[in-house]
């Protein structure tokens, strides 16, 4: 899915419905972490749809992806929570507040925790099946296979299907859950 925060819309209301245990920090990263090989790959790819390799892989989500979503929500978003938070104006302080989560805090069950950022990333590497001609799911093993099960083919037809139910939800979570205690 080229429209990296469309991942939301399908990690958000998993997340919702386990909200006692799971990670919002983790599970949303989780479900963006992969994309962040297309940025220092692009350049190398001869069409951007290859420049997914590793993270974009099964194997890689249960364990790169994961280790980078671990330690961004330990040791970089509670920093910049907190320096944010020391900056909010007026009538702006609840803007780390997601359905009465404060989502600058760490995890506070490394179990959890990986849980969480399992859910995100091996979403965001399943959904891509359904929406890129090319995935690498099995990298760096069986590397001549490639799966895709796009219910329309190559066409705007397919992507429509995801983009617009999963922008939806996304948007819907947002103006619902958003600085809301």
């Amino acid at each position: 899915m080229p429209i990296t925060p469309l991942h939301l819309g399908l990690v958000w209301p998993i997340w919702l419905k386990g909200k006692d245990k799971l990670h919002f920090v983790c599970i949303s990263l989780g479900s963006a972490v992969p994309d962040l090989e297309v940025l220092w790959m692009a350049p190398f790819a001869s069409e951007l749809e290859h420049a997914r390799g590793l993270l974009h892989s099964f194997y890689g989500a249960f364990t790169i992806d994961v280790l980078i979503t671990l330690m961004v929500a330990y040791l970089f978003v509670p920093p910049l929570g907190r320096w944010l938070r020391s900056r909010a104006r007026e009538g702006g302080e609840n803007w780390h507040i997601f359905a009465g989560m404060d989502i600058t805090r760490p995890p506070k069950d490394i179990g959890w925790a990986v849980v969480s950022a399992l859910i995100g990333t091996v979403s965001h590497v399943t959904l891509d099946v359904f929406t890129h001609l090319y995935n690498p799911i099995f990298y760096p093993y069986l590397t001549d296979r490639n799966i895709n099960l796009l219910p329309f083919g190559d066409t705007i037809w397919t992507q429509l299907l995801f983009y617009i139910p999963l922008g939806i939800i996304m948007f819907y979570m947002l103006v619902k859950y958003w600085a809301k205690k």
